[in-house]
């Protein structure tokens, strides 16, 4: 490959923050209320001119994994921000009905809240903005991070590139909820990834919504994951390529896009209560489901996923089933297993937080932890671990847990019977 060499160049600094955060996604926004709530000047920093992520970009319209989804499912892992997120979908009729089989016993009039809940995605980007807002977040719409600003081992900012040009952003505390760990790679953190097939994964798909369906059949209700007067179905899926390669990724877009047509008209013959039925919407981003884990201070594995296993740094509960790695769904015999606080602490650089899905863990339980349910748990705890951070004055490696803790329990999260 040829090697072109860019002229350094001054630019302008956009501002200067405690906390900067990358990607709009469950665990970013979740991240920026954390945050500004716990008094942090917070700046996210989101591609889109939306919120939400995989949830609203990729139309992966179920939110899943507030609880175990078969018994025991007695304590709702994922409760806080995540539950007040969905009390404020219900309130706004922004829920529908789940393809997933569940319990629907839970009183979300309460904040008690099933296994799964469809949403209406335009409904999503509205209450999530709405919350961001309302806590005193900053947003930055229509942004790229393109690098850091690193002095020694530790990260200080960011580069941004946007309708504006290039500019430096500064921050006590930088996290990484960019779904890809763009910010902990750009920074030199050590990390693990399946590219293609060389081991197992999970793959990639274009999610698209349909109109001109029936309510009920001869049969009864029609199955499906429905907001509105949409259902949400997996559409083509794509080659096993590497996400976090331009290239690839548009090879992906490119052959899935191509196929959405056939693949609704294919549909329509398994399902003739489909006939009728008319693409209304497919996302602007492929359903990308993963690539690179950080190696971060604690890697999660499934014997611990698996046992349940509790930790003395506990900052999230997660009860979701582990959904392809043994060949089937493995439900857990538990109510949940602990997240530790030093999964998102990545090796050898500071400063830096990473939430969300590329959190350090091996594949199984990762398979687990991507639920949306416990992404918003991990992103609000990381939020607030960072505001803790730059009120302490301390680099986030140094906090406090104990209190970490008791301010996630008095926030409202759940951190297993919450325990300290």
């Amino acid at each position: 490959m040829k090697n072109y060499h860019e002229q350094a160049r001054d630019i302008p600094v956009y501002g200067e923050y405690d906390v900067i955060i990358v990607g709009g996604g469950c665990a970013g926004l979740t991240a920026a209320i954390a945050s500004a709530r716990n008094g942090a000047s917070t700046l996210l920093i989101e591609r889109f001119g939306y919120l939400g992520g995989t949830a609203t970009a990729s139309l992966m319209a179920n939110i899943n994994a507030f609880r175990n989804q078969k018994e025991p499912d007695y304590l709702q892992t994922t409760k806080g921000i995540g539950a007040e997120i969905m009390v404020e979908m219900h309130k706004i009729d922004g829920l529908g009905q789940s393809s997933y089989k569940q319990k629907e016993k839970y009183n979300i009039e309460e904040g008690e809240l099933a296994y799964s809940y469809a949403i209406d995605p335009e409904k999503f980007k509205y209450i999530t903005l709405k919350m961001v807002h309302e806590a005193g977040a900053e947003i930055l719409f229509h942004t790229y991070f393109t690098d850091v600003i690193k002095e020694d081992t530790q990260v200080k900012g960011i580069i941004v590139e946007n309708k504006s040009g290039r500019s430096a952003i500064f921050a006590d505390v930088i996290i990484d909820t960019s779904g890809d760990a763009d910010v902990a790679y750009k920074a030199g953190c050590p990390f693990w990834q399946v590219k293609h097939d060389e081991d197992k994964r999970l793959g990639d798909g274009l999610m698209y919504r349909i109109t001109g369906f029936p309510e009920e059949t001869d049969s009864g209700p029609i199955h499906g994951s429905i907001a509105g007067k949409c259902m949400t179905i997996w559409g083509p899926a794509a080659p096993l390529l590497n996400g976090a390669d331009a290239a690839e990724l548009t090879e992906e877009e490119i052959k899935t896009r191509l196929e959405i047509y056939d693949h609704l008209e294919k549909l329509k013959k398994d399902r003739p209560e489909l006939k009728d039925a008319e693409i209304v919407d497919t996302g602007p981003l492929i359903g990308v489901r993963q690539t690179r884990f950080i190696e971060g201070k604690y890697k999660l594995t499934a014997e611990e996923a698996l046992a349940g296993k509790q930790f003395d740094d506990v900052i999230a509960v997660c009860a979701s089933p582990i959904i392809h790695y043994y060949g089937y769904r493995r439900f857990l015999e538990h109510e949940g297993f602990d997240i530790p606080y030093r999964c998102l602490l990545p090796q050898e650089i500071k400063g830096l937080l990473v939430a969300g899905r590329c959190i350090s863990s091996d594949q199984p339980t990762y398979e687990s932890y991507r639920a949306m349910a416990p992404i918003m748990s991990i992103g609000e705890a990381a939020g607030t671990a960072a505001a803790i951070a730059t009120e302490d004055n301390v680099l986030p490696e140094k906090i406090n847990i104990n209190k970490l803790q008791k301010t996630l329990i008095d926030q409202g999260a759940e951190l297993g019977q919450n325990r300290k």
